[in-house]
């Protein structure tokens, strides 16, 4: 009994939500069901389509697996965490996908058009060496069985949107920046929701990056119209970052500086400061502050 895999993703682009990587594999005999279902690469397809197909190939599938990976395991990779990139990581989930299955035959849309860099890489965490390995880009456009399989990790994607909508009860649109919700999401609550978002993609970081400049320029501004007691302590907070203390975003409107190091200080607009860390932390920011 030959079994063929199929393997695609959704949500490679979005600054919002998992990369979902799935498999579909069938018996080679059942292939023509899928033909039959008419099923073609998921971002040509309703989503009333995608929803009624989902089952449809479930029933079909002689075995399937799905992997969601987070937006913290996008980052890692991207900011080449052990080795990787976002090729690389997808090559990765692709290996792991296929041994699961271990299928006779795996076609994979390969997410890069060097396609014989990412077969060498892919290839190195296959078990199965006699595995007959198809790799194209675009893939889902031509083999029923990747179809499939981007349908599979479309619909598995949306309904991951939608449990992160229904936990923060904010719309937040698709998660692509195309979107304008998304963008006037990402604006609003970057702060608020950081787990939910890529911080690696550009508009996460120019957003943060600006947020982070204009409270550099308010600490400026504090200390240039501070009380004579508060302008010297502002003054000794500055000093701390020569013992490896950064400045970060608040997290509050009452909130007005905050430093992160062995210890996190918050300078509170009331002029209240609070050091939270090791108590050992704690008395030698004392000290220095004193």
């Amino acid at each position: 009994m030959s079994k063929i895999l199929g393997i695609d993703e959704a949500g490679r682009g979005p600054v919002i939500g998992p990369l979902v990587m799935c498999g579909v594999s069938v018996k080679e005999e059942d292939e023509k069901e899928l033909v039959k279902l008419k099923v073609k690469d998921s971002k040509l397809l309703t989503k009333e389509k995608r929803e009624y197909m989902f089952d449809k190939i479930q029933d079909i599938s002689y075995k399937y697996e799905v992997i969601v990976v987070s937006p913290d395991e996008v980052d890692k990779a991207v900011n080449n965490h052990d080795g990787l990139n976002l090729n690389r990581l997808e090559a990765r989930k692709s290996a792991e996908i296929i041994n699961l299955l271990n299928p006779d035959k795996a076609i994979i849309d390969a997410p890069s058009n060097n396609i014989s860099s990412f077969r060498e890489y892919i290839s190195n965490y296959i078990k199965n060496k006699k595995l007959e390995l198809i790799l194209e880009h675009k893939a889902d456009m031509k083999y029923p069985i990747v179809s499939a399989a981007s349908i599979i990790a479309k619909v598995t994607r949306d309904r991951e949107i939608e449990k992160i909508k229904k936990k923060i009860k904010v719309n937040f649109g698709s998660g692509y920046m195309s979107d304008p919700k998304t963008v006037i999401f990402l604006e609003k609550y970057f702060e608020k929701y950081p787990k939910i978002f890529r911080k690696s993609w550009a508009p996460y970081k120019n957003i943060s990056s600006k947020k982070f400049q204009k409270k550099l320029d308010l600490f400026a501004d504090f200390i240039n119209k501070a009380e004579h007691k508060n302008k010297n302590l502002a003054i000794k907070l500055k000093k701390l970052e020569d013992f490896g203390y950064t400045f970060i975003p608040t997290s509050a409107e009452h909130e007005h500086v905050r430093m992160k190091g062995p210890c996190t200080i918050t300078l509170y607009k009331s002029g209240k400061l609070l050091i939270q860390g090791k108590e050992e932390h704690k008395k030698a920011v004392e000290k220095i502050l004193k």
